[in-house]
């Protein structure tokens, strides 16, 4: 089960700061909840309203109730929160693992529907919504090398946005288990 976290930030001045706390030290906390398999955190390359992302693997919507997750002050963004805007949080199935994009690669993203992303040649996986915000009842996620990134960034009219890594992906220790393989 994938989870998405988006938002965006609203001091500039701050912003370099947040990304250090939020890359490093955030991510290890929440990959030692049990339950958190994979992090990896992106930035938009294209206007969006949440130009953040944060994808994370996750064994399934328990890992919110448990004390490992609430220890930590959960979802929350400790003193970070005042700065956070436009802040949406949704579950989906489809994937077991999410795909880590290597720093030279780029995430699209899409909420369109299947049959209008056949026409921009690129093969979306598709998600259903599993919970929390429920603010989308569907999302197509797909790798994309630069050359495809650079292809589709004009296409400014379909619901689309491309994200570059800010992090490579970060894997807990039971993300190898037998269970959870990640590639």
């Amino acid at each position: 089960m994938l989870y998405m976290a988006e938002c965006g930030f609203t001091d500039p001045a701050q912003e370099e700061a947040w990304n250090e706390w939020y890359g490093g030290r955030r991510l290890d906390e929440l990959l030692s909840v049990p339950g958190f398999l994979t992090s990896q955190r992106f930035k938009a390359v294209t206007p969006v309203a949440s130009p953040y992302v944060a994808i994370h693997t996750i064994d399934g919507p328990g890992v919110f109730t448990s004390k490992a997750y609430k220890a930590m002050s959960g979802g929350g963004f400790q003193g970070w929160q005042r700065y956070i805007g436009n802040w949406k949080r949704n579950l989906f199935t489809g994937l077991g693992i999410a795909p880590g994009v290597a720093m030279e690669e780029f995430l699209a993203m899409t909420d369109g529907l299947p049959e209008e992303t056949q026409r921009l040649g690129i093969r979306f996986t598709w998600l259903q919504n599993a919970g929390l915000d429920g603010s989308v009842p569907q999302r197509g996620i797909a790798r994309l090398d630069a050359a495809q990134a650079r292809a589709l960034g004009p296409l400014s009219r379909f619901p689309l946005a491309i994200y570059a890594p800010l992090s490579p992906r970060k894997r807990s220790g039971v993300a190898d288990a037998a269970t959870h393989r990640v590639p």
